[in-house]
Formats: C-alpha cells, sequence, structure tokens
C-alpha cells in the first residue's frame, strides 16, 4: 500500500510539473525569452563563435613548436673535380659525392609579430562580428516576441469565441426546439424548420472549428514557450478584465532603437573595418624569429648510435615583408569591400524607414483600435440583448423567422467585430510596448 501512494504521489508530482500556467502576456514572453529553442540555440551558438577572439589573439602572440625532419636523400649531388687536387694525374677528374643519404633533424622555433597590423585590425573585426551575432539574437527575440504575442492574444481570442459561439449554439437548440414543435402542430413549413435547423448546424460547426483553431493557437504557442506538445498550457487571463492603455502619440513608440536597425548598423561598421583592413594589407609586416636544432648525416640508419656525431645549428633573426604585387588580388578585396560597405549603408537606411513606417502604422492600427473598442463593446451588449429579446417575441409568435434570423445575423456581425478589435488593441498594445522597451 505505501508502494502506491509513493507511486501515486510521484505521478501526480510529475502532472504537477508539466503544467505550466501563464497569468497574463508579460509572463508568456518572459518564458519564450527563457525557453524559447531558437533563442536557447542562438545564445549557444555565440558562447562558441566567442573563440572567435582566441583566434584572433593568437596572430599576435609568439608562436612556438618542435620539429623532427628524416630525410633519405636517394640522389646525391656529384661534382667532377681535376683528380692532380686529390693526387692524380693532370688532366683526369674524380667525381665527389656531397653530403650523405640518411638526415635527421630535431628543433625547435619560436616566431613572434613585431609589426602586423592587419592582425591587429582582425581583433577589432572579430568583436565586430560578435556585436553582428548579438544584435542577430536580438533581432530573433525581437520577431519571437511578436509572434508570442499574437499567438497568445490568438489563443485567448479564440476561447472567448468558443464561449460565445457556445451562446449561439445553445440559443439556436432552443429555437430549433420551438421550431420542432411549431412543425408538430403544423403552425409552419417544413422549409421554415430546415432553414432554422440549418443554422443549428452551421453553428455547431462554427463551434467545432473555434475548438480547433484554439487548440491550434495554444499548441504553437507551446513551440515558442518551449513546452512539449504533451504538457499542459493554461492560459489564466481574461481579455475583457484586462485595462485599456490610451492613445498613442506619434513617435512615442520609437524611443528605443529597433534591433534590426541595430543589425545593419553593426553590419556597417563591420564592413568598414574590413575596408580599412583590405588598406592595411598593403603595410609591411615584422616578426622575429629564432632556431635551434641538430642534425645527424648517416650513411645508414643508425641515429641512436652514442659515437656518432650530432652538428647544433641555430639562428635568429628579424623577418621583413613588404607586398609589391600580388596579381590585382587586393585591389580587388578592396573595392569588393568597399561594394559590401555602399550596399550595407543603403540597407541601413532603408530599415530605417520601414522600422518607422511599419511602427508607425502599428500604432495607427492600435489608436483606431482604442477609439472602436467601446463602440463595439456597446454594439456587443446590445445585440446579445437583441438576439434574446427575439428569441422571446418568436416563441410567442410576434417574431416571424426571418426577423429572428435578421437580428441574429447582425449579432454576429457585432460579435466578430468586437472580438477581432479586441484582438487588434491588445496585439498592437503589447508589440508598442515591446518596441518601446516596456
Amino acid at each position: 500500500m505505501n508502494r502506491l501512494l509513493l507511486a501515486g504521489a510521484l505521478c501526480l508530482s510529475l502532472a504537477a510539473n508539466a503544467q505550466t500556467v501563464v497569468q497574463n502576456v508579460r509572463e508568456a514572453l518572459a518564458l519564450a525569452r527563457r525557453s524559447n529553442p531558437d533563442l536557447l540555440s542562438a545564445r549557444q551558438n555565440r558562447l562558441a563563435q566567442d573563440q572567435q577572439r582566441v583566434a584572433a589573439r593568437a596572430a599576435l602572440r609568439p608562436q612556438a613548436r618542435v620539429f623532427t625532419n628524416f630525410d633519405y636523400n636517394y640522389a646525391l649531388p656529384v661534382q667532377l673535380v681535376p683528380a692532380e687536387f686529390l693526387g692524380g694525374r693532370p688532366g683526369e677528374y674524380r667525381s665527389l659525392r656531397f653530403g650523405l643519404p640518411f638526415f635527421l633533424t630535431a628543433g625547435a622555433e619560436i616566431t613572434a609579430p613585431v609589426l602586423n597590423r592587419p592582425a591587429r585590425l582582425d581583433l577589432a573585426i572579430t568583436d565586430q562580428n560578435l556585436r553582428v551575432i548579438d544584435d542577430q539574437t536580438l533581432v530573433l527575440q525581437d520577431e519571437i516576441a511578436t509572434q508570442t504575442a499574437r499567438l497568445y492574444h490568438a489563443a485567448l481570442l479564440t476561447r472567448s469565441a468558443i464561449g460565445i459561439t457556445r451562446r449561439n449554439l445553445l440559443a439556436a437548440d432552443t429555437l430549433t426546439q420551438i421550431a420542432r414543435q411549431r412543425l408538430d402542430k403544423g403552425l409552419i413549413e417544413p422549409l421554415e424548420y430546415n432553414r432554422i435547423r440549418s443554422i443549428q448546424l452551421t453553428t455547431a460547426d462554427v463551434f467545432y472549428q473555434n475548438e480547433v483553431a484554439y487548440v491550434r493557437n495554444v499548441n504553437q504557442l507551446k513551440l515558442l514557450l518551449g513546452l512539449a506538445p504533451a504538457d499542459s498550457l493554461v492560459l489564466a487571463e481574461d481579455l475583457a478584465t484586462r485595462p485599456v492603455e490610451g492613445l498613442v502619440p506619434a513617435g512615442a513608440a520609437l524611443s528605443v532603437q529597433r534591433p534590426q536597425v541595430l543589425l545593419q548598423q553593426a553590419q556597417v561598421e563591420l564592413f568598414r573595418l574590413q575596408v580599412n583592413r583590405e588598406k592595411l594589407l598593403r603595410w609591411p609586416t615584422l616578426s622575429a624569429y629564432a632556431r635551434f636544432s641538430e642534425q645527424a648525416q648517416r650513411n645508414q640508419i643508425n641515429f641512436l648510435n652514442p659515437n656518432e656525431r650530432w652538428y647544433t645549428i641555430g639562428v635568429t633573426g628579424l623577418q621583413f615583408n613588404l607586398p609589391i604585387y600580388s596579381g590585382g588580388l587586393r585591389t580587388s578585396g578592396l573595392t569588393r569591400a568597399r561594394l559590401q560597405l555602399k550596399r550595407a549603408e543603403t540597407e541601413l537606411a532603408y530599415e530605417q524607414n520601414r522600422q518607422q513606417i511599419d511602427t508607425e502604422d502599428i500604432r495607427n492600427t492600435y489608436n483606431q483600435a482604442v477609439r472602436s473598442l467601446d463602440l463595439n463593446r456597446q454594439n456587443y451588449d446590445l445585440s446579445t440583448q437583441n438576439v434574446q429579446i427575439a428569441l422571446v417575441k418568436y416563441r410567442s409568435g410576434l417574431f416571424a423567422y426571418d426577423q429572428y434570423l435578421n437580428v441574429f445575423n447582425e449579432a454576429l456581425t457585432a460579435q466578430n467585430r468586437f472580438l477581432n478589435n479586441l484582438s487588434n488593441v491588445f496585439i498592437n498594445q503589447t508589440i508598442l510596448q515591446i518596441r518601446s522597451g516596456q
């Protein structure tokens, strides 16, 4: 029994851990920033790309290596010399072989840059590349926040639509029952009953479609929030209780620079640094080096014989490199970098205008929705009352079916307009808050 209780408690604990309750849109946005898989991947990529700094610094630091070379000279150079120098007769020549066939060299080498301006600028380019990656992550975060705001409110909208459609379906069911009773008594024609039954079936279909849309929106929201499909997501907020902020004046939502613009600015600076680097490739470089090695030359492979001699070689010095002609490679690279810089500046100007127009469009949409929301809410309340009144009148015989249908259709229009307007208010209000850094 204790084992069963323990297993049951464990199952309940796991089920409780798998449920996520979101109280409002700010919690949804915070959860998306913290757990979205794309953002997690971008942060991991940033940590990996940070190693670029190590590679850039390495070009400015001393380098040390040890090396070993084994050479087999299967064809040694031969020189003919007069034989008289070797005790022979004048006019004769003897062949002399230079070197031995087997060479073994072991040593160590250290090089250190003294003057390398392109490599120093590479470090600044690496830092700027990392800034570009950071701004790309900000752009991704902004896009995910916008998607989260839209899907969060779309889920609340479809949930509200389910409640409204359920009331409509109850009214349609009541109307169908009344019509069936009247049909059985011969008070109405079958055509009128069929029309009422058709409205009931259509309303039921809309109800089921809203349920499917709600499940789809919640599942898509789970993906953005980094939740598994099997996890439970509870949206505790009711849109009807959320306060609506006032109108937003022109320019108020532009106090924070858009991440898309920051990204373009970072890319412009990156290309400007690359232009400077291409120019610095024409500068000379200077490096210091030191090399120490020992070499053994043998007729046979017996390098471990301690009686045979090894020869020591040591050298140190400076290496000066001055590029003169590279086949047009440096000129081509400089031209390409300048064209990339010009393109980036053009894209920056376009992105600034695009973001300004997009934000102004969102602001105008929000202000228009705020102005219309109270009117739509009043119209929605009136239409709901009218449907109830029309149903009572139809039941008492004071209204014909066509009269009730007109009232019902007007109510549907008012309901859809109210829900869409309510969604526009809060979606655009949230997006403006995101863009203003609130």
